[in-house]
């Protein structure tokens, strides 16, 4: 089984669910599971899904924390400049440079918290729709385990 069907499938999922909604998005994800793959090999195939998706949000989870990536370095460096730009503020000849490098800075800064609260909340969705899949994977496979042999 192709990992690449199994990422079509999720990301099926994932654009449905934020167009139409969780039920719909449910209902196509379980449908193009059963139509793709038959049998035991729908079961292999949520199992995959499930793995897979268990894997995304361990990786989100870690991604989550926007200081561990690009956004640090930028972080300091704008740390870096407004300290160096206050010590060009306190002398004359630097300090219309000081004024300049200062308000840069602090736009910069503005710009860092805003892509740093979008970042948040992407990722905080997407760990949340990728939960939901794993959810309703364990419910088809409680409501498939608790069927008799001859029924599955």
């Amino acid at each position: 089984m192709d990992t690449t069907v199994i990422d079509e499938a999720i990301d099926k999922y994932v654009h449905e669910r934020m167009e139409k909604g969780k039920k719909s998005a449910a209902e196509r994800f379980l449908s193009y599971a059963y139509l793709k793959y038959a049998g035991d090999e729908a079961g292999e195939f949520l199992r995959k899904v499930k793995g897979l998706t268990r894997y995304y949000v361990d990786f989100l989870t870690l991604m989550e924390n926007p200081f561990k990536g690009p956004e640090l370095a930028w972080f300091a460096s704008m740390v870096v400049m407004g300290i160096v730009s206050c010590v060009m503020l306190n002398e004359e000849e630097t300090r219309l440079a000081g004024i300049f490098i200062l308000s840069g800075t602090v736009v910069h800064a503005w710009s860092l918290l805003r892509m740093v609260a979008k970042k948040w909340r992407e990722i905080g969705v997407m760990i949340a729709i990728y939960r939901e899949i794993i959810e309703i994977i364990e419910i088809i496979e409680r409501e498939t385990s608790s069927l008799p042999s001859s029924a599955r």
